[in-house]
């Protein structure tokens, strides 16, 4: 019995040294994590780190709020108070545009109609207008010979230049309507070009339709 009884102290004796132990470690052992100070605040993150606070420091005083008051009284005094207007809106040239009337007093006015502009009858557009009225092609054989012979010849440094002939004679029989159209048109603008378009459009204007030759026509 007396070794059972010293063996029980022996087990006591080393549980309560190593919970001392333990005890004791526990004591001693720093954080894993040391709180950080105002320089560590560039470090990064890491799990367990406390959330750093910036220091707030007040330094304003008396002397500061008094300073403000006196720039923004400062301020304040560049805009004058409102006062009540003492000159009329209005100049003294504009004084007669002032007073308005009614519409219905007021005098109404002619509506001005601009001239009508005068083209004059004897124009290219207007011969070439003639000349192809009722789908017509050019005069026939006779009348566009004395047509021709209404034209004159051109001054040149070379000597003198003959109007564009006519498709007539031989040439008359073989030449489709849209190539004496054409010989035609020459011909008006020929006497465009030397002055005599108004004898070249009197004498379309004295042909008879039957003088005509037109689309269609032999």
């Amino acid at each position: 019995m007396v070794r059972a009884c010293l063996t029980c102290l022996t087990a006591g004796a080393t549980v309560g040294g190593a919970r001392a132990k333990v005890h004791a470690s526990m004591a001693t052992a720093s954080p894993k994590n040391p709180s950080r100070s105002r320089h560590d605040l560039d470090r990064p993150w890491e799990p367990g780190d406390t959330i750093p606070a910036p220091d707030a420091v007040h330094s304003d005083g008396d002397t500061a709020w008094a300073l403000f008051n006196e720039l923004s009284h400062q301020h304040e005094q560049r805009f004058a108070d409102t006062a009540p207007m003492t000159q009329p809106p209005l100049r003294a040239e504009e004084v007669g545009w002032a007073a308005t009337q009614p519409a219905s007093a007021a005098p109404i006015l002619p509506r001005l109609v601009p001239p009508a502009r005068t083209q004059p009858q004897s124009t290219l557009e207007a011969a070439m207008l003639l000349a192809r009225r009722n789908n017509r092609v050019c005069p026939r054989p006779e009348r566009w010979t004395a047509f021709t012979a209404l034209l004159p010849v051109r001054k040149t440094a070379r000597g003198s230049q003959k109007p564009p002939a006519p498709a007539t004679g031989a040439a008359w029989a073989i030449t489709p309507s849209l190539t004496k159209r054409l010989c035609f048109r020459e011909q008006v603008e020929w006497a465009e070009s030397l002055g005599v378009l108004e004898q070249a459009m009197a004498f379309m204007q004295s042909m008879s339709e039957d003088e005509w030759l037109h689309m269609g026509e032999d």
